[in-house]
């Protein structure tokens, strides 16, 4: 091969490449950069085993809602709670980013006087985010999920039937601007119950029910705790129990009225001493969900 041929093979080879170059370039693909970053963090957190959940607006406010079982029996609504509350919640992490990454769990915003703790070994062990321990390192494997544990625990004196937010927050040590949040919600009760008392067939106007007159007491029985969102884990109410007691303080017509068959509830709950004679009646609701309300009504005629 002379000097001209070889020189004219050695440019086909060359436009060749330039070709294929172009071609790769016109279909969308690029070239990595080996001196630019390879694995960019990303992150996702929510509640257990729906990292990806959204709440209201968007991924950053998905939450986990639970209620405290102590400090709250017969306090009526508007009262306070008169012990402290702990509950556990089970929140998903999920590494959505390019490689292994370890991410740092920590609470930005909890309500004043809780206690925020955090496990990432299931419960064996626990760290409070308190003082110089701002967050708890956890690493994930490129597209892996992994559990966090974060035990709340809420002070006495809180007013009932309400929500105390505590922001959870991962975020990414590859990437440190890659972060996610979501809420790990604590109520102090959450079913509100409302009783009324009305004299349905009052002859005479006067306030209090004369003999031969019927009362229909009501009660609304309403699950507070919210709803708003997708994938979230909310708090129902199972075998919700509400018993009446005519001759239970502060109740005063078991002996003084005569029951009227016919008692009721919206929700098609279980009566028990719907019968004449009865002095107490009790209403056995299956399940109430988030946002979901009810009615339970019966008659007395005054003896």
């Amino acid at each position: 091969m002379n000097i001209s041929q070889r020189n004219s093979r050695l440019l086909f080879l060359a436009a060749l490449g330039l070709a294929l170059l172009l071609s790769i370039s016109a279909r969308g693909e690029s070239i990595v950069d080996e001196d630019g970053p390879l694995n960019p963090g990303d992150v996702l957190i929510g509640p257990c085993g729906v990292p990806g959940a959204t709440g209201p607006t968007g991924v950053n406010d998905d939450f986990t809602n639970r209620s405290v079982n102590t400090g709250i029996a017969n306090v009526a609504p508007g009262g306070v709670t008169n012990a402290a509350g702990i509950a556990v919640f089970r929140n998903t992490i999920q590494n959505t980013g390019g490689g292994d990454d370890v991410f740092l769990i920590s609470a930005p915003i909890s309500p004043t006087g809780f206690s925020i703790e955090v496990s990432i070994d299931n419960g064996d062990h626990y760290v409070a985010l308190d003082g110089p321990v701002a967050s708890v390192a956890r690493p994930v494997g490129y597209r892996a999920a992994a559990m966090v544990l974060v035990r709340i625990t809420a002070p006495a004196g809180l007013k009932v039937l309400n929500g105390f937010d505590t922001v959870i927050r991962a975020t990414s040590t590859a990437t440190i601007t890659a972060t996610n949040e979501t809420i790990d919600r604590l109520y102090t009760g959450f079913i509100r119950l409302d009783k009324s008392a009305t004299v349905v067939n009052s002859t005479s106007g006067a306030a209090l029910a004369k003999p031969g007159e019927e009362i229909e007491f009501a009660i609304t029985y309403s699950n507070v705790s919210s709803a708003a969102g997708v994938g979230n884990t909310l708090l129902t109410a199972h075998n919700l129990v509400i018993s009446e007691n005519g001759n239970a303080a502060p109740n005063n017509w078991g002996d003084t009225t005569e029951h009227v068959v016919g008692a009721s509830d919206t929700r098609g709950g279980f009566i028990i001493g719907d019968q004449d004679g009865s002095k107490s009646l009790t209403d056995i609701i299956t399940s109430l969900e988030a946002g979901q309300s009810g009615v339970f009504k019966f008659k007395r005629r005054v003896k």
